[in-house]
């Protein structure tokens, strides 16, 4: 069966460590991956056809291209690596869709969103312009959804989004809402919007999250490692432990990411 892991972070290997160590320190979670692509590769050995959603959101709105170019590069390398590109509202409505532009036509499949890290709120009036943008092109949006630190990027917030543009191609991930499962299930559970799997049984039984994927819809549901707090070995066997059919976890391991990305 194929597998397709739709939430990766690589970075370059000279700041790989502590661009993990940022993420691990911020969620207070032990990291399994080191960030690098070579501790991806090490940490998805035992499924070599797997293949990867790779990217980074945009920190620096004066250095825009860097994270792009990066995992535009690393998709160069491989077919198994899928890239998405990124963009800050503070780079101004223009200059984030020249960017997003670009590095459409070189190959990224879609756009990631954290907010939480990268200071906005994620249904403000900039963001909400370039989405409509995004939405234009057809292209599918990840968002991190859900912060016990912030409320940038609350399942209320991505809701607003889902219903002021709602043919945008909405992922939010973390089953709808990292840590806020239960704001998830009020505001996105049951929506058009995808997720993915990942980080969902921190919070949640087996039983709780095979019961929340069929509640919205295993069809917009997609497996996701996060790494590299997880290693996509890891990760996956604790999804691949649920008691779903064989047909769900197909749905979820690869067909639902390939009717977005590619």
């Amino acid at each position: 069966m194929k597998i397709i892991d739709t939430h990766v972070h690589v970075f370059p290997r000279k700041v790989a460590v502590r661009a993990a160590d940022n993420i691990t320190n911020y969620y207070s979670i032990p990291r399994q991956g080191d960030g690098s692509v070579e501790g991806l590769l090490a940490g998805s050995a035992n499924h070599p056809e797997m293949s990867f959603v790779i990217s980074s959101a945009t920190l620096n709105p004066a250095k825009p291209t860097v994270g792009d170019d990066y995992m535009l590069e690393v998709a160069a390398s491989h077919p198994r690596y899928i890239p998405l590109c990124s963009f800050h509202p503070a780079m101004g409505v223009e200059a984030s869709v020249a960017e997003l532009d670009r590095c459409f036509a070189l190959g990224a499949k879609g756009v990631k969103i954290h907010s939480d890290f990268q200071e906005f709120f994620v249904d403000d009036e900039i963001p909400m312009e370039i989405y409509r943008h995004i939405a234009a092109k057809g292209k599918p949006v990840i968002f991190h959804v859900g912060d016990p630190n912030t409320d940038f990027s609350t399942p209320k917030r991505v809701r607003h989004i889902l219903e002021t543009i709602p043919d945008l191609k909405i992922i939010a991930a973390h089953m709808c809402g990292y840590s806020a499962w239960e704001e998830a299930k009020k505001y996105l559970i049951g929506t058009p919007v995808y997720t993915d799997t990942s980080e969902a049984l921190l919070g949640m039984s087996p039983l709780e999250l095979t019961d929340l994927i069929r509640l919205h819809g295993v069809e917009k549901v997609m497996f996701g490692s996060d790494y590299p707090l997880w290693n996509p070995d890891f990760a996956f066997e604790q999804i691949d432990a649920l008691p779903l059919t064989l047909q769900e976890k197909e749905q979820i391991y690869h067909l639902t990411a390939e009717e977005l990305f590619v």
